[in-house]
């Protein structure tokens, strides 16, 4: 069957923008993968471009010899014709997909710090998870689909479901010395084991923040403070009531304190043989989102008001000065340290590694995460929770 020659041409156009479009993203994964960042964007685009042009150059030959020499060429001659056509058609073609690319490239290149490849091993969730503690050698999470545990190995594995019929889900901590598991929903706080029986009911009211220490658990319900130690008939309970709404918790292991966020400030409380007591104030110039300790700092996400911190030996002063992370991430959902260094998750930019001492500074991140939310430090590794990806995902510095 005979093909006619311009036939053969707009074939020909089609296979030239095919197959610069599929040589131009090899290439641009080959200049990913060696970090050739610095390369000029007027080079990258010149060579794209070349690579098009050459393509459809080829082509137009291919078509020299198909309409045998230009003999059966009809109206479109090869060099005339088709040449010029061919080898304009893959230089522009060319040019689009490299400008693509280069917009592309951007987007994921870091705005500060280095483009980490970190070492990954994940363990499915049932749905995206709202949050996860890690203790040990146990992954809790809850999501919208129920909670459960997982194996806090170097392959999380999916071991159980836990307190099937609870809904709402917003927050879980373990408790290791009692080997409790406790949930707070949009409704109540409960306990459950963490092998098996159902979920009992501990406290009333939507619980907006949870954290544990070994053997005692606090919740914040709107302004109320609540601490629990022990369990069952041997349960004993205090509170507190902040000056404002409570948006984070955490437990400092450090000084046997409980640092407080609010919408305005941070407040480390203590428990005392009277009960709860709030002490030094730090003011805060946005919510709390969550809170992380180490041996030499305390730190604050702030969401898309970046990362405050103090060091502790500047509390020793009645207004210690904090340092500030701004724009980097753009929006701070958690943090955690591991090693004296901070790890941020920062949403749709990923995972962040900072550097506090002797000045903040972003030492780069990963866009391995496509959106992350939640991020724990345990066992010498990094723990992140994925939305998008469905994954608490270990992550290896």
């Amino acid at each position: 069957m005979r093909i006619l020659p311009r036939s053969v041409v707009m074939y020909a156009a089609a296979l030239c923008v095919v197959f610069n479009a599929s040589l131009g993203h090899r290439l641009h994964a080959q200049s990913t993968s060696a970090r050739t960042i610095t390369k000029s964007t007027g080079a990258r685009l010149g060579r794209f471009s070349f690579f098009g042009a050459a393509s459809g150059g080829a082509l137009a030959l291919g078509y020299y010899f198909v309409s045998e020499k230009g003999r059966n060429a009809g109206g479109c001659r090869p060099f005339s014709c088709a040449m010029p056509f061919l080898t304009l058609s893959g230089a522009l073609s060319g040019l689009f997909i490299g400008s693509e690319l280069n917009a592309q490239r951007r987007a994921e290149t870091p705005r500060a710090g280095a483009n980490f490849a970190f070492t990954i091993s994940e363990g499915g969730v049932l749905s995206a998870p709202n949050a996860f503690d890690v203790r040990d050698s146990l992954i809790a999470v809850v999501s919208d689909s129920g909670a459960q545990l997982l194996s806090a190995t170097t392959a999380p594995k999916a071991l159980r479901r836990r307190a099937a019929g609870l809904s709402n889900l917003r927050q879980v901590v373990i408790v290791p010395r009692s080997g409790a598991l406790i949930l707070g929903t949009g409704t109540a706080l409960w306990e459950a084991s963490l092998v098996s029986g159902p979920a009992t009911r501990i406290g009333d009211g939507p619980i907006d923040a949870l954290a544990s220490s070994e053997d005692a658990v606090m919740s914040a319900s709107g302004k109320r403070l609540q601490l629990l130690r022990g369990t069952g008939a041997t349960v004993r309970t205090d509170t507190l009531t902040m000056a404002t709404a409570i948006t984070a918790l955490t437990y400092d292991a450090t000084n046997h304190a409980w640092w407080i966020g609010t919408d305005s400030t941070l407040v480390q409380v203590t428990l005392t043989d009277a009960g709860l007591r709030a002490g030094q104030v730090l003011r805060l110039p946005a919510a709390a989102r969550n809170i992380a300790v180490s041996a030499d700092w305390v730190a604050v996400a702030l969401g898309d008001e970046g990362i405050i911190a103090w060091k502790r030996d500047a509390f020793v002063t009645s207004a210690p000065t904090p340092v500030r992370l701004v724009h980097e991430p753009r929006f701070a959902y958690d943090l955690a340290f591991l090693d004296g260094t901070l790890f941020v998750a920062g949403g749709v930019d990923g995972l962040y590694r900072l550097s506090l001492s002797p000045t903040p500074q972003v030492l780069g991140s990963s866009r391995q995460f496509p959106f992350a939310t939640t991020v724990r430090a345990e066992g010498g590794a990094i723990w992140v929770g994925d939305r998008i990806r469905k994954a608490v995902i270990r992550v290896t510095p």
